[in-house]
């Protein structure tokens, strides 16, 4: 080999580890931060339980909605009944006694 091509692949290769080496500590910080400790493995555990009985509570809130609906449909179709046909009941009542 001759001194030109020393003098060019000297500073590639310097370059080269020095980018290695960058790149091994851009990856190692990365590996830092996103590593999952036992603290954080336990909040997602906590979490998860939280999300679960919250969709407990809302199934039972949604079952209490459907069956206050139906009782107020119920009291609207009473209410909306003609006054003669609880009167012709009372009548009947009567003539029942």
């Amino acid at each position: 080999m001759g001194p030109e091509i020393l003098e060019f692949l000297t500073p590639m290769f310097i370059v080269t580890i020095i980018g290695g080496l960058v790149a091994m500590k851009m990856r190692y910080t990365h590996l830092q931060r996103t590593r999952v400790s036992g603290s954080a493995q336990q909040e997602v555990e906590r979490l998860a339980d939280a999300v679960d009985t919250l969709r407990d509570e809302v199934g039972l809130l949604r079952d209490q909605h459907l069956e206050l609906n139906e009782r107020m449909d119920f009291t609207e179709r009473l209410l909306e009944r003609p006054k003669s046909a609880d009167a012709d009941l009372d009548g009947l009542r009567d003539q029942q006694n």
